[in-house]
């Protein structure tokens, strides 16, 4: 892969079986296959690894009855601090 496109995604993740619920962060490696199409690749903490929707198992009961939720979407204000109004406070209005 030359020149990947690094994009930092975090999964949730919810066990059926004891209902414990997480989320993990996961690279997803977009690069050029080197034939004019895409590939994207996948590392959780620093290793090659599966896609996140791939037999995950729950971490607190080790079952694999886990559902896979769709990746959070990141925006900026997601790291503002929160309680200051139109900085990354759900809920807060723009002044009129």
């Amino acid at each position: 892969m030359k020149n990947p496109h690094i994009i930092p995604q975090t999964w949730p993740f919810s066990c059926m079986t004891c209902q414990h619920v997480w989320e993990s962060v996961y690279e997803a490696w977009h690069a050029d296959d080197g034939h004019g199409g895409q590939v994207v690749t996948w590392r959780y903490k620093g290793t090659a690894s599966m896609p996140p929707w791939i037999e995950p198992s729950c971490p607190a009961c080790s079952s694999l009855s886990v559902k896979t939720l769709p990746p959070r979407a990141r925006r900026p204000a997601d790291d503002d601090p929160a309680g200051i109004p139109g900085r990354g406070h759900r809920g807060a209005r723009p002044d009129r």
